[in-house]
């Protein structure tokens, strides 16, 4: 009697139901499926290459630069990070169509970008230009 007690619970113990399981894969692949087309993703437009990108750099009033150290420079004037998002409401104020341009150095911080673009974004700009500098 015991014996058959023992194989009876070796018996139901090698089935595993997979039912559940493939059941929850598929209601997370529906949902990632449904809601991926509505996830907002970043991206940058590229300029075309051609004389227009060149001839609006000099027209530019408001550029920005964020260099190696983290120092940043607003029209060659150092300013810090507390005193950026005042002296940006103050340039959109005065320049309210302007696209800023910001020269970022290659071996500065990421965090540094993040907060220039941050205290556009809080300024007021709806687009800035990302210009790098060709190497040679």
């Amino acid at each position: 009697m015991r014996k058959r007690f023992l194989d009876q619970i070796a018996e139901e113990t090698d089935l595993i139901n997979l039912t559940p399981l493939i059941d929850v894969l598929f209601t997370v692949l529906v949902l990632f499926i449904v809601i991926s087309p509505f996830l907002d993703i970043e991206s940058i437009h590229l300029a075309q290459k051609g004389v227009e990108a060149t001839g609006q750099r000099e027209k530019r009033r408001i550029r920005i630069f964020v260099q190696k150290t983290g120092q940043i420079k607003i029209n060659d004037t150092p300013v810090t990070l507390k005193q950026l998002p005042g002296v940006l409401d103050e340039l959109k104020k005065s320049f309210h169509e302007e696209i800023p341009e910001l020269y970022q150095d290659k071996n500065s911080s990421f965090g540094t970008y993040l907060n220039v673009k941050h205290a556009l974004e809080q300024a007021g700009f709806e687009e800035m230009d990302l210009v790098v500098q060709p190497e040679g």
